[in-house]
């Protein structure tokens, strides 16, 4: 039988009334059989999540009034995907490789509404995508496959019987390990065991990692192992807070609250000032896309430092490509013109993310290239959105505060100067708190990145900025009471000063 990972069905109607959810258990090796200490664990459709300890155990705590009705799932029936279609109507299913080829097509044309399911077939050992598109959208579920034959493949049977509700999804993840998704069919379940597999490709190690057009890391034509370059400095951030923000249109989202670090080497020692961010995002295919933005300081010399990388499925920590901008007038221009790569190593139990940092301006690129396919047309993009319209009907009005700017001046992209968002309040259909941390980057006009956490614990990371017009890009919890704001519809108004701070209000476009 072919080995399936715990691949996830449709939207399925059915569920009322709250439960109290009490999730635990414990994470070791597959391999060895160790308990792992500091792996994130989570539930998809709840805002909670946690980290094992030491002994490998973990414990999540919630209600199930926080999930909308409408989001309860079935699992997967023995050996196949359940999915339902909503109305009769086109659907294509098709096994594509994790870089775009299509091995087999299952499944094209008119398709009746109703619960069904599907086997894959027989395919070469190693990870598959089985991609559906149709009206209702497109999407896709990872899973192993291997040369056994698997039962009914490549058919499509209804299904008719009654299938246990599967009322959340636990995700495991820890750097080096492959993710572990495991369906929960009871709110109240104890005595866990799941096993994180380090099997990972070794191949992946030396080969040129090509990111997506969409997400170009700085290094659109390949990134080399950094293990390549030369040792440059060792950067490490103190991790303050982890909001799980959960599975949003991209993918599931985590942001890591950095309180400070260092920047340590021969030619530079820096401090990482408090309020910098990681924003990770594994996604639907398991590869993993992370940014940071830092403000450092060198002395009373400020340096701004976007990092972004990515980690094809199978890989082990993602890979990194550091980007600087120093002063022209200071002695650190030597940043705005190196090329650094390092692996991003989280280590939640010392709560730390380290990078140690190679100078690769003169490494090869390896023949062996692994593209960074990106498994949905709603994806993140690295410049601004772009919106035409005008204001329509308020959707929520939030008051930032500020605090001091940081001018790092003229340098290799024009005069930057970085004002930190310190805190603030919401009102109007989103009621909250801003989250201390992030700012506006401003160069030659806004570009603001920073977190709103509702007053009924959801999290809503927020990118607003534009060449022109001010257009907002939502990131909320897709199964949340905020998911709404994942529509690409709204406008922002420009900031009107106030106090120590500045309010914008949001608009729906019309």
């Amino acid at each position: 039988m072919a080995r399936i990972l715990h691949v996830l069905p449709l939207l399925a109607a059915g569920w009322a009334g709250a439960q109290t959810v009490s999730v635990s258990g414990t994470v070791q090796s597959a391999r060895t059989g160790s308990p792992i200490a500091g792996a994130s664990v989570a539930l998809d459709k709840l805002s909670i999540a946690g980290t094992t300890d030491s002994a490998g155990r973990f414990t999540l705590l919630g209600s199930t009034s926080a999930i909308s009705p409408a989001l309860r799932r079935r699992p997967e029936s023995a050996g196949a995907l359940a999915f339902h279609q909503e109305i009769d109507g086109p659907l294509a299913i098709r096994i594509v490789e994790p870089d775009g080829r299509v091995l087999r097509t299952l499944q094209d044309g008119i398709l009746a509404a109703g619960w069904w399911s599907v086997a894959p077939p027989p395919l070469p050992a190693g990870l598959h995508l089985c991609v559906f598109e149709g009206a209702q959208g497109t999407w896709s579920q990872p899973f192993l496959g291997s040369l056994e034959a698997a039962p009914r493949a490549g058919a499509l049977q209804p299904v008719f019987r009654a299938l246990a509700a599967s009322v959340d999804t636990l995700r495991v993840r820890k750097a080096g390990y492959r993710t572990a998704l495991v369906p929960l069919t009871r709110d109240q379940q104890a005595g866990l065991v799941v096993a994180l597999d380090d099997s990972l490709d070794a191949t992946l190690d030396s080969a040129t990692f090509v990111p997506d057009t969409s997400w170009p890391c700085y290094m659109p034509d390949g990134i080399p192992p950094p293990a390549r370059g030369d040792v440059a400095f060792t950067v490490v951030f103190q991790i303050g807070a982890i909001h799980d923000v959960g599975v949003t249109q991209f993918g599931h989202r985590i942001q890591y609250d950095l309180k400070g670090g260092s920047v340590k080497g021969t030619r530079i020692d820096a401090t990482v000032q408090s309020g910098s961010l990681d924003y990770e995002l594994t996604l639907s295919n398991g590869g993993v896309e992370d940014e940071q933005i830092a403000i450092l300081m060198v002395g009373t010399t400020p340096i701004l430092m976007r990092n972004a990388g990515i980690a094809p499925s199978g890989a082990g920590a993602v890979r990194m490509v550091l980007d600087f901008e120093a002063p022209n007038s200071s002695s650190y221009t030597w940043l705005n013109t190196g090329k650094y790569a390092a692996l991003r190593v989280v280590d939640t139990v010392a709560k730390t993310i380290t990078l140690q940092v190679r100078e690769i301006s003169n490494a090869t690129l390896p023949s062996t290239r692994v593209a960074f396919p990106v498994p949905s047309a709603v994806h993140p993009t690295w410049n601004c959105r772009t919106l035409s319209g005008s204001q329509g009907t308020t959707v929520f009005t939030e008051s930032v505060s500020l605090a001091s700017s940081v001018s790092i001046g003229a340098s290799k992209r024009g005069s930057r100067n970085i004002i930190p968002i310190t805190g603030g309040t919401t009102s109007g259909k989103v009621v909250g708190k801003i989250l201390s941390g992030g700012a506006d980057y401003q160069l030659g006009g806004l570009d603001a990145r920073y977190t709103i956490q509702t007053d009924d614990g959801e999290f809503i990371v927020i990118r607003n900025c534009g060449p022109s017009q001010l257009v907002p890009l939502f990131e909320a919890r897709a199964a949340g009471p905020y998911s709404f704001l994942d529509e690409m519809k709204y406008l922002s108004s420009s900031p009107s000063v106030s106090g120590s701070g500045v309010s914008i209000t949001f608009y729906e476009k019309k």
